[in-house]
């Protein structure tokens, strides 16, 4: 037989554990809660600022690469050269021509896309741009001995 000692020690185990999962679903259901609006409130934050950072990147990005199609209505598309950095493209306009032809002149030159009103040259940009129209611009070539 069970006695009085044992029931009560049972009986208080359980009502202990009963306490315990309860506590433990409030705990839960009020953190998680929480937490799902903290990660609401967080992702609603960075998709602002991505739309409102990172969007003219992707559309000047976007534009880069497009470039070609807008320049094969102007010029030959073969005489058109991506760089990338710190300027988008050179152009060496009546390459093509001159070398099918083996005859003609070619123009140099560099292309920097930017997209919107508010737009400007990076400082290397600048750098660059000083440097062509200051005419700090040379020719060398590099021979390599096996």
């Amino acid at each position: 037989m069970v006695d009085s000692l044992e029931l009560g020690l049972f009986v208080g185990i359980a009502i202990a554990a009963i306490i315990g999962i309860l506590l433990y679903l409030l705990i839960h259901r009020v953190f998680v809660g929480r937490l799902e609006r903290w990660k609401e409130l967080e992702l609603s934050k960075e998709v602002s600022r991505v739309l409102t950072h990172e969007r003219p990147i992707v559309k000047g990005k976007i534009s880069e690469e497009l470039y070609p199609l807008i320049y094969r209505q102007v010029g030959n598309l073969a005489d058109l050269h991506f760089i990338g950095n710190p300027i988008d493209y050179i152009a060496f306009e009546g390459l093509s021509d001159a070398r099918d032809n083996k005859i003609g002149t070619v123009k140099v030159k560099f292309i920097e896309i930017k997209n919107g009103a508010s737009a400007s040259l990076s400082y290397p940009e600048k750098l660059v741009r000083d440097a062509i129209e200051n005419r700090r611009v040379e020719w060398s070539e590099v021979f390599i001995n096996k």
